[in-house]
């Protein structure tokens, strides 16, 4: 069966291109190497060191971007790892401290009880407060990208059957995908975004 992929704005096809050809055309990735001199120490004294590292890079144009079928995902792994270090130090703080309540007994008056664990407990609970917040953020961040994950296979083969005119800068689907989605309607890229990541149940992330 054949399908009629015209842009419904202009009426033509020779600018069109379907929406992954028209993103990977804009997404660029590869690996940079680079060389680094510096001086370490020895038994003999100091030495020369020379070394090179490899890292992984990616660029994405702003219609590649505007084109995409998910939302960029912050990883909540190294915050985690980050958190949990930090907690462990925070429990040897506390525990410290408890054994320091055990080597000097608290006054018997009440309002001394008090001032002496909080000055004794103070530096502890404070560095629990950054703990606490980088933990909060890598669950909010894991729970967001366990939504995308979810639904974004239905997203993506949402997506993937839509197109883009290069003429007159609007995605459209020319056939029906799913229910709710809109087709032979001249979308702007961010109103097409939204219906893919609508499709993915992450619009609204």
């Amino acid at each position: 069966m054949n399908f009629d992929i015209s842009c419904p704005q202009c009426q033509s096809i020779d600018l069109v291109q379907s929406v992954p050809a028209a993103m990977s055309e804009g997404t660029h990735s590869g690996y940079s190497t680079g060389m680094h001199a510096g001086f370490g120490v020895a038994l003999g004294g100091t030495v020369p060191i020379i070394g090179t590292s490899t890292h992984e890079f990616s660029h994405s144009s702003a219609l590649a971007r505007s084109l995409a079928w998910r939302p960029v995902l912050p990883s909540a792994g190294p915050l985690s790892a980050l958190g949990t270090v930090l907690m462990f130090f925070v429990l040897i703080m506390f525990g410290f401290c408890s054994i320091g309540l055990t080597m000097d007994p608290l006054p018997s008056n009440p309002i001394r009880m008090m001032a002496s664990l909080l000055g004794l407990y103070l530096f502890p609970i404070v560095l629990s407060i950054p703990v606490v917040a980088i933990l909060t953020v890598a669950f909010k961040r894991a729970r967001r990208n366990g939504k995308v994950d979810a639904g974004h296979n239905r997203a993506r083969g949402v997506w993937s059957h839509a197109y883009y005119c290069h003429r007159c800068g609007v995605a459209y689907w020319p056939y029906p995908t799913e229910p709710g989605i809109p087709y032979r309607v001249a979308l702007a890229p961010s109103q097409f975004r939204w219906h893919v990541w609508n499709t993915g149940g992450y619009a609204k992330l």
